[in-house]
């Protein structure tokens, strides 16, 4: 037991920290885009079904038709499709690493961030369009909400937002078997901020980056609200009891491949979408 604590504590060092950083903002953004390239894909294949057509760009699908083609079918499946896609694959994936989280390897962080930007992109999207009345915001004004129903929708959805952040903290530190042989009160904050909470933050302005100067205020809202995710698991991180993993040595490594993919995967992203990928 001395002999797991003086390993774990040695491995507090800033060159461990920066380590765990650049493997989970990896992983971060290969889940964002991958989420994202799904749902904006199924959205444009979708919208052949009414015979429009769309190009992706990687700051947002264009729609290349005229506004009076649009009816309330149309507006409420393909404004809301994205967003129930990407809660759906976040809840399948959030069963994936319930099944994984016992495995000492990285790549599941791939599945539990990925539930994370499933999380956001649906309730986000809900908040971010019923405020701004845009995306899923004209869901909900075909729906016919009045001014007091989209503010309660906005409440609803923020507070959904920060409950499930709320109740998936445990699984996040459940995440430092990938480094640590246990999780104590003095190597918490140590993972918490290099596992989770600065690779939110880098990730997201990686993000935002990527798709300026086109994003839209829609977007950036949404991403944005990763921010709203990290603040319950800031509150309650510390006061979970000391984590038991495997007691076999682990050691600090950096993810070279997932480092490689996420770079090449966001060159990819920004120019194969600069013209943009038409359906239809």
């Amino acid at each position: 037991m001395v002999i797991r604590q003086i390993a774990d504590k040695d491995k507090r060092t800033p060159g461990n920290f920066i380590t765990i950083i650049i493997n989970s903002t990896s992983y971060f953004i290969i889940s964002f885009l991958f989420l994202y390239l799904v749902a904006q894909f199924s959205t444009a294949i979708a919208a052949m079904q009414f015979d429009y057509t769309s190009i992706v760009y990687y700051f947002k699908l264009v729609y290349t038709i005229d506004t009076y083609d649009w009816n309330s079918d149309a507006v409420k499946l393909l404004f809301s499709l994205g967003p129930t896609i990407s809660i759906m694959i976040g809840i399948m994936f959030l069963l994936i690493y319930i099944n994984l989280y016992s495995n000492t390897g990285r790549f599941k962080m791939f599945f539990l961030w990925t539930f994370m930007h499933g999380v956001i992109w649906f309730f986000g999207a809900i908040l971010a369009g019923t405020i701004l009345d845009k995306g899923f915001g004209f869901v909900v004004m075909y729906a016919y909400f009045l001014d007091t129903g989209k503010l309660i929708l906005s409440l609803m959805a923020l507070t959904v937002i920060l409950l499930v952040a709320t109740f998936s903290t445990k699984w996040f530190l459940f995440s430092a078997n990938s480094y640590f042989n246990q999780l104590t009160e003095h190597s918490r904050t140590f993972f918490t901020f290099s596992q989770i909470v600065i690779p939110v933050v880098l990730g997201t302005t990686i993000l935002i980056g990527i798709k300026l100067p086109m994003i839209t205020y829609y977007e950036l809202f949404i991403l944005l609200c990763n921010l709203f995710f990290i603040l319950p698991i800031l509150l309650k991180y510390n006061s979970y009891p000391t984590f038991f993993f495997d007691e076999i040595p682990i050691h600090i490594k950096l993810d070279f491949k997932a480092m490689v993919i996420a770079a090449i995967f966001l060159a990819a992203f920004r120019v194969a979408l600069e013209k943009g990928i038409p359906f239809g």
